[in-house]
Order: C-alpha cells, then sequence, then structure tokens
C-alpha cells in the first residue's frame, strides 16, 4: 500500500541516507557464503523508531507537533488488529505528548520493513507471519509502520499484533518479575566497579541536570526507569541528578532537533549515552541477570525455532533494552554504540543438506558471534542444539556477588 507522501525535512532526509547504508549492509550480509545453507525462518527483533523523549519537559506544544498525524495512524492500522488480555502498565511508557512515535520515527520503521522485504523475500506473506509487541503505542505503531514497508500492496490478510508476552520482552518489567531479580539489581549497582565509575561520573550527572532544569516538567524526576540504582552520594543537595537513561534519552532527543543547550557539549552528550549503555550491559551480562530478566522470551524463541515450518517469519517489536538484553542472553558481542532507534536483531535459522541446524545472528546487517564463557572460540553460527542446551542451563543457577 501507499503509506502517505512526506517531503522529508533535513533530519528525514538523513535517516534515509542512513538507513541506505542500513540496506547496503544487510545485502553484504546475504552475499556471504552460504550456498549451502537454506533459510528456515527468521525472527526479527527490532527498537521502535525515534520518540519523543519519555521524561516530560516543559513545552508539550513542540513535541505534539513532531507526532503522527491521526489519519496516518489510522492508515498503518489497516490490515492488523492488536490483541491484548489486559492492559499493561509502565513508566517509560511516557504521558500525554510524551514516549510517543514521531513522524520521523515511523518512516524509519517503514524504511527497515522494505529492507527487511529485499532480503528475506522468499519467506515473506502475510499469512505466514506472526507478530509480537510490547503494549506501549510506540512499539505496536512501529510494527504496523515495518508491515507497510514489508507489504508495500497492502496485507492479504489480516495480522495479529500479539501485545500479551509484553512485561516478558523486556528486562525491566514493572513490577519486576521474581523478588530475586529486583534484589540482584540491586547488589549489582552496589559492586565496588559500578560505585566507582558512578562516583567519578557524578558531577557530569548534575551539571547536565542542572543545565536540562530549565526544559524539565515538574514529574520529570518521578520518570525514571531502567536497571540502574540511585546515584550514590548525599540527598541532601537543591537538585538530584536525573537517572542515567533519562539523562541520555533526553539529551538524544534534543542533540537531534539542535535543541541541547550551549552549556551541554556533544562529548558530554556521548559520554552520557555511553555510560547509560555500560550500566545495563554490566547488570545484564551477569549471568543470572540475563537469565532472570530474558529467559522466557529467549525459550518462546528457540521453541518457535524448532517449529520453523508453522511460521518462517516472526517480528518483534521492542525497545533498546530488548535488543541489550538478548545481546546478552544469547552471549553476542557487543555493538560500539547503543542501538539506535528503529535498530534490528536477526535470528536467521540455517539448514544444511544433510539436515543439520544453525543459528545466526545478525545486528543492523553485521554478523555478531555468539561467545559462551565454557568455549574457547566463538560461533559466527551456532548449532541449534548447542545454543539450546547453553540457553537451559548458563545463569539458571543462583549464585553470590561481592558487593563490597
Amino acid at each position: 500500500m501507499m503509506l502517505f507522501a512526506l517531503r522529508p525535512s533535513a533530519p528525514h532526509r538523513t535517516i534515509l541516507v542512513m538507513m541506505a547504508l542500513f540496506r547496503t549492509s544487510f545485502r553484504a550480509l546475504a552475499t556471504t557464503d552460504s550456498s549451502s545453507y537454506r533459510l528456515r525462518q527468521v525472527q526479527i527483533i527490532h527498537r521502535h523508531g525515534d520518540r519523543t523523549p519519555i521524561t516530560p519537559l516543559k513545552d508539550e506544544a513542540y513535541w505534539s507537533q513532531l507526532l503522527i498525524p491521526p489519519n496516518i495512524l489510522q492508515k498503518i492500522a489497516q490490515g492488523t488488529t492488536v490483541q491484548r488480555e489486559k492492559i499493561t502498565t509502565h513508566v517509560a511508557g511516557g504521558r500525554g505528548p510524551f514516549g510517543q512515535l514521531t513522524s520521523l520515527g515511523l518512516l524509519q520503521m517503514v524504511q527497515v520493513g522494505t529492507t527487511l522485504r529485499e532480503r528475506f523475500e522468499e519467506l515473506l506473506t502475510s499469512d505466514n507471519i506472526r507478530v509480537f509487541s510490547t503494549d506501549f503505542p510506540r512499539t505496536i505503531q512501529s510494527v504496523q509502520g515495518l508491515l507497510s514497508g514489508l507489504f508495500p500492496d497492502g496485507l492479504t490478510a489480516n495480522i495479529t499484533i500479539d501485545v500479551r508476552p509484553s512485561s516478558w520482552m523486556i528486562p525491566d518489567p514493572m513490577p519486576r518479575f521474581t523478588k530475586e531479580q529486583e534484589m540482584l539489581e540491586q547488589q549489582l549497582a552496589q559492586t565496588p566497579l559500578v560505585l566507582e565509575r558512578e562516583t567519578t561520573l557524578r558531577p557530569l550527572a548534575l551539571r547536565v541536570t542542572h543545565a536540562l532544569h530549565e526544559f524539565l516538567a515538574d514529574d520529570a524526576h518521578d520518570a525514571a526507569f531502567g536497571v540502574e540504582g540511585e546515584h550514590p552520594g548525599e540527598a541532601s543537595i537543591e537538585i538530584q541528578p536525573l537517572a542515567w537513561v533519562q539523562l541520555a534519552e533526553i539529551t538524544k532527543c534534543l542533540a537531534v532537533r539542535n535543541l541541547l543547550p550551549s552549556s551541554i557539549t556533544p562529548q558530554d552528550q556521548e559520554q552520557i549515552a555511553a555510560h547509560a549503555a555500560w550500566r545495563w550491559f554490566q547488570t545484564l551480562s551477569h549471568p543470572r541477570m540475563a537469565y532472570l530478566g530474558m529467559h522466557r522470551l529467549v525459550q518462546q524463541q528457540l521453541q518457535f525455532l524448532t517449529t520453523c515450518d508453522a511460521t518462517p517469519m516472526i517480528v518483534w517489536s521492542g525497545h533498546d533494552s530488548s535488543l541489550i538484553g538478548l545481546l546478552c542472553a544469547y552471549r553476542l558481542e557487543r555493538p560500539s554504540s547503543w542501538p539506535e532507534y528503529a535498530s534490528f536483531l536477526c535470528l536467521e535459522l540455517l539448514e544444511t543438506t544433510t539436515g543439520e541446524q544453525y543459528v545466526r545472528f545478525s545486528l543492523n546487517g553485521e554478523v555478531l558471534q555468539s561467545h559462551w564463557e565454557d568455549d574457547d572460540e566463538p560461533w559466527d553460527m551456532i548449532p541449534l542444539e548447542v545454543l539450546q542446551q547453553k540457553v537451559s542451563t548458563m545463569g539458571s543457577q543462583s549464585e553470590s556477588i561481592t558487593t563490597k
């Protein structure tokens, strides 16, 4: 279907150039020597597109005008049905115009769908695809945009977007799955390495929070989310620093639109984003934490791999935390930077002529190696049976950690 006609603004043109490079990279992956393998299934886990800040800011009118027009939302929803049992809520859902997909974000997701159509066209019909999403408007709209790119001539069958797995598609559901997960997060936040880095970077957090103060709505500090603990230090200061994930997302949203105050440099923004990513990876790289936070999603993905004939393509619409959690759970090499908006992780099930099955991982078209602690060498493609065995055992037992 023709989705809509927009004349790309300068930021939109930049994104379209980036996505063209994305597509070139994915073609490069396709040309690697896979002639002896047959593609049986692909699972795509993507982050939503560009959004407004989750943390509430004062200028609601400005952020509201970046959102997708209602008539476009209605058009991309055609042919899809959202399946839910109950409404799930999360602080990261935002309020009002905050935490919502933008028109730029929708363009990004349509382009991702186009890229995936070119790569996986042989698997693609609208009656053999399953779609899951977290229960956030931005992720539901993102996957609707992706489907518009996958099926530009329109859907030939209704596609259900199942949001029932919402809470186990992210490592930080509210509330957490178990008390053990909650306590382990707190313990990991108190390890010497984390405390040392937090103390070193605390002046940056305070300075940037102070610089952002004029932008923040009254309830900005109530929007903290993620897997990080509180900043170490005295609680009696006039302005408490925002959580690192809030600092990262606010400065990112402002930087994309050239709205950062002059006192926050591009280097500040990069350092904040790098530390926020480090905190997520530091927490979720703990084997037990990865197991507690992502095991249910991983087990479901592996189950689908074993029944590949039933559904050749599966799409999971999630968040950066979904991608980071899976990178840690599958012991994949870390990307050089935080997964950008519209990033996508692929799990490809490849089968030899003799029936042996392997799983290959890639992020935005770049193959990622899987390296488990008990292996001498990383895997470019890991046998499905080996992956199942490792996922079911690594991190399945509780282990103590040293916090002091």
